[in-house]
């Protein structure tokens, strides 16, 4: 696929050069030596006629949608048509205006690019079509497709662009002058929209046809097919809003008459009531007939994460939100408000990713209190109220099934009452859940099992301080033993953590735990760890020595021996070596050594 670059020089000759899209994207991140976009735009700061400047100063002018030559008579001839439309953002007065429309944009995977376009002000969104039939079109053809592809697109991107798709007219020679962008979008692996053979027909009366007269004619019939589907279509439009929930991955609608009525899933139930409202409205139509339009790509999508998300961006004050959140919680523990912003930055950030990401926020803020000091209010009040249907206290660990589809579709799931959670299950499920960074489950609704990327962070109470059971340490968690109730008397200002939470994220800060801080969560969540009967009888006859002149290395077998001649072997049961030794590892003080035998530990044995 090749994009067409045109610049007639002051007498008008024509200079034509093809590029493929790749090097055309490489080629608008820097400007020409002598600055031709950065003047133009200049100039258009001063004025937006540049009809009289561009007669003076020619430039380069773009053709995406075809490959294009110059006959003998100078003029341009399609060669090739690529199948891409353009469509522009207009008047975008700020940068963070023009990062939304761009990272908006990257939603679809119809998007072949997204850039800054030639006066700075706008952006320009390359969209994939595909025709029906592959053979080669005429340019009469190809501006069909142009146009029908262009009014498509336009009705599935404005539904979530934060600003105005300009209505343009669209065709193989719709162009614009060269545009500069130093982080241009691109995705080579854009997948095309599908687009009909002939534009979408004009809305026209339904014809009055006689009962008693056959319609014989296989056109007409297909026409009066065309004619009453568009009337279904229209009725539920002027009825109804629709909209596709990219993320619950289902259809939802509502009743335009009602003001104050929330969206509502497009179930089964309610998918009857509407086609008893059409068929009440005098159209002959079926469940069927309206199930095939309410869940057709026809109908916008709407990602209610991104668009809340997006609709914040750049307009963070410049303070610190999210630690001043933090400070809410009273505790001792010194890292708190730092621990506390990354994983706020990872949980921004994990609703962000596809199923391509390779892992998932593993870190859980560990609230430790006892009742009644807000906890799970604290927990509740972290998601604004557009985003409130994404939080649960009800994670049933029992039920697999129901676990994998709430981390798919929540956004903070709060792990009440953690002490109640079995050794077991901390070691297994629930640490294999924190790690994931996509699941496999059925939609509500759907057919079949479908891969889909992990949304939901975690967080947890309990009342009970010794709640972590991992032999081998909890770097997961972030422990946090408050001293006093949180204070929620006063929502967060959740406009300005998000607005916070995106431009730091923006700027690359870390949304997860180094070296270093994992090593801090491991000393400090030793305190909140069960301490096994194993574990306390291995204080009670031994300690860790300083050196060998008054310790000794001895095995994880030795030790546990000793211990089951000391207090017995039903007192240590269950107790499996393996089990034992990841105990050893993580006694703070304990030196650790290895020989060709295994493990070997400095101990002292204390006098009894």
């Amino acid at each position: 696929m090749k994009i067409t670059l045109v610049l007639r020089d002051k007498k008008n000759a024509l200079k034509l050069s093809n590029k493929t899209i790749e090097s055309f994207i490489e080629r608008i991140k820097t400007d020409t030596k002598d600055g031709v976009v950065a003047r133009r735009r200049k100039q258009f700061c001063m004025t937006d006629n540049l009809d009289g400047y561009d007669r003076q100063n020619p430039s380069h002018l773009i053709y995406p949608s075809a490959e294009f030559i110059k006959d003998s008579n100078d003029n341009l001839c399609m060669k090739t048509f690529n199948g891409i439309v353009a469509m522009t953002v207009n008047n975008l007065q700020r940068q963070a205006d023009i990062e939304a429309v761009k990272q908006a944009a990257q939603i679809l995977h119809y998007t072949q690019a997204a850039f800054i376009g030639p006066t700075g002000s706008e952006v320009i969104i390359l969209v994939r079509i595909a025709t029906l039939n592959g053979h080669s079109l005429t340019e009469e053809e190809a501006d069909a497709y142009c146009q029908t592809g262009y009014n498509l697109a336009s009705s599935l991107y404005q539904g979530i662009l934060p600003k105005s798709i300009s209505k343009e007219s669209a065709s193989v020679r719709t162009c614009f002058h060269m545009p500069l962008d130093s982080l241009p979008y691109y995705n080579a692996e854009a997948i095309a929209l599908p687009v009909s053979e002939k534009p979408l027909p004009t809305i026209e009366p339904l014809p009055q046809v006689s009962v008693e007269t056959p319609l014989e004619d296989e056109d007409a019939a297909s026409s009066d097919i065309s004619l009453e589907t568009k009337k279904l279509i229209d009725f539920l439009n002027s009825r109804y809003q629709f909209r596709y929930n990219t993320i619950m991955g289902y259809t939802e609608y509502k009743d335009s008459s009602y003001r104050y009525m929330d969206w509502q899933p497009v179930d089964d139930r309610a998918l009857k009531g509407l086609t008893m409202k059409v068929r009440l409205g005098g159209i002959d139509a079926r469940d069927n007939d309206v199930r095939r339009y309410v869940q057709s790509n026809m109908i916008r999508p709407f990602n209610p994460i991104g668009d809340y998300l997006w609709e914040q961006y750049g307009k963070w004050d410049g303070k610190d939100h999210i630690r001043k959140l933090a400070r809410t919680v009273p505790t001792n523990n010194p890292h708190w408000e730092d621990w506390f912003y990354t994983w706020f930055l990872g949980m921004v950030r994990q609703w962000q990713v596809s199923n391509l990401a390779k892992y998932g926020n593993q870190a859980v803020p560990l609230l430790i209190s006892t009742q009644g000091w807000n906890k799970t209010t604290f927990c509740e009040q972290l998601l604004p109220p557009e985003l409130s249907w994404g939080y649960t206290g009800n994670l049933q660990m029992d039920d697999k099934k129901q676990v994998l589809q709430q981390i798919a579709q929540m956004l903070l799931i709060n792990l009440d009452e953690f002490n109640q959670i079995s050794p077991r299950v901390q070691q297994g499920f629930l640490k294999n859940i924190i790690t994931l960074s996509s699941v496999k489950i059925k939609r509500p609704y759907g057919r079949h099992v479908e891969d889909f990327p992990r949304r939901a962070s975690f967080i947890a109470t309990t009342n009970q301080a010794d709640v972590l059971t991992d032999p081998s340490g909890s770097r997961r968690f972030l422990s946090v033993e408050l001293t006093g109730p949180i204070d929620v008397s006063t929502p967060p200002n959740h406009e300005q953590l998000y607005a916070q939470a995106m431009q730091a994220l923006h700027q690359h800060e870390p949304y997860y735990f180094g070296p270093v801080e994992t090593q801090q969560i491991l000393e400090w969540n030793r305190k909140f760890g069960v301490k096994t009967a194993v574990e306390q009888f291995f204080y009670d006859y031994f300690e860790p020595a300083v050196d060998e002149k008054e310790g000794e290395w001895i095995s994880p077998t030795a030790i546990l021996n000793y211990l089951k001649k000391k207090v017995g072997i039903s007192l240590l049961k269950p107790t499996n070596v393996i089990g034992f030794g990841r105990k050893l590892s993580n006694i703070p003080g304990l030196k650790k050594n290895e020989d060709k035998y295994g493990s070997l530990y400095l101990v002292k044995r204390k006098k009894t």
